[in-house]
C-alpha cells in the first residue's frame, strides 16, 4: 500500500471514529437529560456511555500513535475496533436483536 493507500486508511479511521464520537455524545446527553425511560433504562444508558468512553479512549490512543508513526497495521485495528460500536448501535437499530 502506498502513501494514498495509508492516507486513505487513515482518514477511514478517523471519520469512523469521529461518527463514535457523535453515539458517545448522544449518551452522554441522554445521561445528562436523564432519559432512558426508567431507573433500569437510565443505568443501562448510562453503563453504555461508560463502556464506550473506555473503549474509544483505547482506539484513540491506537489511532493517534499510528497515525503518527505511519503504521498501517495500527490503522486497520483502530478502523476495526472503532466500526464495532457503529456496527453494533446499526444492529440495534435494525431490530437485529430481536
Amino acid at each position: 500500500m502506498g502513501s494514498a493507500g495509508l492516507s486513505w486508511l487513515r482518514g477511514a479511521a478517523w471519520t469512523v471514529f469521529a461518527l463514535d464520537l457523535v453515539i458517545l455524545f448522544q449518551g452522554a446527553y441522554a445521561v445528562a437529560t436523564g432519559s432512558g425511560g426508567g431507573p433500569t433504562g437510565q443505568t443501562l444508558v448510562r453503563a453504555f456511555t461508560m463502556l464506550l468512553a473506555s473503549w474509544l479512549l483505547g482506539v484513540a490512543v491506537v489511532l493517534t500513535v499510528s497515525s503518527w508513526w505511519r503504521s498501517r497495521l495500527g490503522l486497520w485495528v483502530s478502523l476495526v475496533f472503532a466500526a464495532l460500536p457503529l456496527l453494533w448501535v446499526g444492529a440495534g437499530m435494525l431490530g437485529v436483536w430481536e
